[in-house]
Formats: structure tokens, C-alpha cells, sequence
């Protein structure tokens, strides 16, 4: 939680919903353990001593498909990093950055390094990292069309933020672009920002 804070407080606010999405994937990592552990102690408190049930306990659990929260958990820190990362660039406006997150995003999933539970080359029907994979691919192509949307200024620009500043160095930059917005004055004489 100090991270969590501590990034908060140098993110612009803009970026929130992008950290917050972001951070959703090791929540459900830890709602996948949770529900684990919760019916593993909830069946042994009924059983013999000495029996072993969190092997087994995924199998027992029937009655409640919780497979999309398995794929959410699944490569949950790196998956937090792309998530973040392609949400960042698509509120500045720099779809082309988000294309490039969103194929290396695609290509993880294919391998089954994030959204998925196993890895390898999933391929097969009842492996979810192709599925993944198409979705992060027509990302790509959306965050295409948006690129070539921005060039014939159908959408907005990106965003002239600076990246990588530091907190104190950003509220700099935002004072000095404050100073240089036009301003009227009124017929009081108050400055018009």
C-alpha cells in the first residue's frame, strides 16, 4: 500500500485509471489464492487430520467456474505492467506507443506468459492464450486506425505532457505552462485565466 501511495502521489491524476486497472490483475491473483486457501480450510475443518487437500482442491470445486479469474491472475505482475502501460498511452493520445504495448501484450499471451495459467504455445481449443492473443491483435489494429485518424486531425493530438519528470519538475513544467496561457482581463480588472 506505501507503493501504491507512493506512486499516486508523482502519477499525474490522469494516469489514475490507468494504475488502478493495472493493479486489478494481482487483486484477482490474490482472490484466486484466497478462494484456494478459503476451501482447503473450509473442507478440512470436515475431514480426517492429516489429509492433503490443496492439490486437489481445484478439482473439487465443480459447481463455480472462476476460469476468467484464473486467466485475470495469470502472469498477474507482468500482466499489471502492459495493462498500465497501453491504458497510460491511450489517454495521452499516443496510439502508436499503445500498438507496440498491445502486440508485445499479444505475443505474452501467446506463450502463455500472462492471462493464462500454464505456459507454452497455447493453441488448442480449451487454451485461452490464442483468445488473448486475437484481442490484444485487434488492439493493434485499432490503435492503427486511430494513428492514421490523428494524422488527417480527425482525433485530437497526443499529449504534450513530458514523461519523465520528477513531481517537483512536472509542477514546474505545469506552473511555466500556466504563465503562458493567454489571459484577458475584465472590466474590473481581475486577470481572466
Amino acid at each position: 500500500m506505501v507503493i501504491c501511495a507512493d506512486t499516486l502521489s508523482i502519477t499525474p491524476q490522469r494516469h489514475y485509471p490507468a494504475f488502478l486497472l493495472g493493479i486489478m490483475s494481482i487483486v484477482a491473483d490474490w482472490a484466486q489464492g484466497t478462494i484456494i486457501n478459503g476451501v482447503t480450510v473450509a473442507y478440512s475443518a470436515f475431514t480426517v487430520s492429516n489429509v492433503q487437500f490443496s492439490p486437489n482442491i481445484t478439482s473439487a470445486i465443480s459447481t463455480f467456474s472462476y476460469r476468467g479469474l484464473v486467466n485475470f491472475a495469470g502472469g498477474s505482475q507482468l500482466q499489471c505492467i502492459f495493462i498500465t502501460a497501453i491504458m497510460m498511452y491511450m489517454i495521452d493520445r499516443k496510439f502508436l506507443h499503445a500498438a507496440v504495448w498491445s502486440f508485445l501484450a499479444g505475443l505474452f499471451a501467446f506463450f502463455g506468459l500472462i492471462n493464462s495459467s500454464g505456459v507454452g504455445i497455447l493453441v488448442k481449443s480449451n487454451d485461452d492464450g490464442w483468445r488473448f492473443t486475437i484481442g490484444y491483435v485487434l488492439m493493434v489494429i485499432l490503435f492503427g486506425l486511430l494513428v492514421l485518424a490523428q494524422r488527417k486531425n480527425w482525433v485530437k493530438e497526443q499529449e504534450t505532457e513530458p514523461d519523465d519528470l520528477s513531481s517537483i519538475e512536472w509542477a514546474e513544467w505545469k506552473r511555466q505552462q500556466k504563465l503562458e496561457e493567454p489571459s484577458t482581463i475584465d472590466d474590473d480588472g481581475k486577470i481572466i485565466v
